[in-house]
């Protein structure tokens, strides 16, 4: 073999090896971008889904704050619903009252009403309070001075009331207000929970 042909033969082998490392390289590079862009994706990947993850969070939390919005919409309509429907009880009922001017049933009725507020008041005498209509009435000699054993002393200055007495110790230390409107008011959160009732049944039936 020439000299020529080692020469040839050496740079042969040098062109293989550089090609081989240089193929070698190339590999790595290669596969070192395919991991790099394998990475980039999956990041992409996971923060897609934390995006996404946010945003149904974020819609939940929309749809719930809806839904509490319109459920406290709905109470607060049910309550007026009920305020109103409770006055207009009220003003019936104080109405029915007022109109009861037949001096016989009435006087019945308010007698009966400081029956009642001589029980609460206790004592042996008491002093009772009425509107100029009731105070008329009382002024009939037949009107009773006792009643049950205690001394009704009836007040002359009238009060503003629809009707119904305020019973007094005679020292005015012990009042029990027997008057319409004050018999109605205690009556009054007995009958919203009444009305309450009738509303959520009207509104279960409406939903069926």
């Amino acid at each position: 073999m020439s000299s020529t042909d080692n020469l040839d033969a050496l740079i042969e082998r040098i062109l293989s090896k550089g090609r081989k490392e240089a193929d070698t390289l190339t590999e790595r590079a290669q596969k070192a971008a395919e991991r790099e862009v394998g990475q980039v994706e999956e990041q992409a990947r996971k923060r897609a889904e934390a995006a996404e993850a946010a945003w149904r969070e974020a819609m939940q939390e929309r749809r719930h704050s809806r839904e509490a919005e319109v459920r406290q919409a709905e109470r607060r309509s049910l309550m007026n619903e009920r305020e109103q429907a409770v006055n207009v009880v009220f003003e019936e009922a104080l109405q029915k009252l007022s109109v009861v001017t037949d001096p016989a049933p009435r006087r019945e009725l308010l007698v009966g009403l400081i029956r009642q507020g001589i029980r609460v008041v206790g004592g042996e005498a008491v002093c009772v309070c009425l509107n100029a209509a009731e105070l008329a009435l009382t002024r009939d000699p037949t009107f009773p001075k006792e009643i049950d054993g205690v001394t009704v002393s009836i007040k002359e200055e009238p009060i503003d009331c629809a009707g119904g007495p305020v019973v007094t110790d005679p020292d005015g230390r012990i009042v029990f207000e027997n008057t319409f409107e004050a018999r109605l008011g205690r009556a009054r959160e007995s009958l919203r929970r009444q009305v309450a009732h009738s509303l959520q049944l009207h509104v279960g039936e409406g939903e069926v």
